[in-house]
């Protein structure tokens, strides 16, 4: 346990409000995924929960955590729609690269997830395999890119002022805090600058 418990201003980190990205982390890590098993694994004790024995061959669903620790350990591997892969970033790349159009393109609620997961994933095999270092500077340039053209879309949105739900219905939940805030600053700044209507 980190004893720095108190920050500056004497206001504890269990006082401070999470960010967007670390709740949508513990959500996505506590999900479901489904693995397939590539070798016997004997029944093992985690915490208050009994996991296996599981045979080779078999699909099981899973707390993601816990089916990321067996996939690192070798007894496992999630199937490729569980998976976001380089080829797949490369495909949303395209998509958000297609001449531009004011709608924001759809993405999975857990894409920023998983897109952290990835070039988490590639920075390990690198430090085994320093081929991968390719892969790893392409997976960060996609990503890059992907998040630089969606925020120029969702500060223009936000910046707007226009109330379109089916303009942000599109978004992640990392990118509606991102759209709420940058329209709150907004708006705030606009009655700084026009004058606040007056109230009765």
């Amino acid at each position: 346990m980190r004893d720095d418990w108190m920050l500056e201003g004497g206001a504890s980190e269990m006082e401070r409000e999470p960010s967007i990205v670390t709740k949508t982390d513990i959500e996505f890590e506590n999900s479901a995924s489904r693995i397939n098993f590539l070798k016997d694994y004997p029944e093992t004790r985690i915490s208050d929960r009994v996991l296996g024995p599981y045979r080779m061959g078999q699909e099981v669903e899973l707390p993601l955590w816990i089916a990321q620790h067996l996939v690192e350990m070798g007894y496992a591997k999630f199937r490729d729609d569980e998976q976001l892969t380089l080829n797949t970033l490369s495909t949303t790349h395209y998509k958000e690269t297609l001449p531009a159009s004011k709608q924001v393109p759809r993405l999975s609620r857990s894409f920023y997830f998983q897109v952290r997961r990835l070039i988490r994933n590639l920075r390990i095999q690198e430090l085994k395999d320093r081929a991968k270092a390719r892969d790893l500077d392409k997976a960060q340039a996609l990503a890059r890119d992907i998040v630089a053209i969606r925020v120029k879309k969702i500060v223009s949105l936000a910046a707007s002022g226009e109330q379109a739900t089916e303009l942000t219905s599109n978004l992640t939940a990392e990118e509606q805090a991102l759209y709420e805030k940058v329209r709150e600053a907004v708006d705030s700044w606009k009655k700084d600058i026009l004058g606040r209507e007056p109230t009765n």
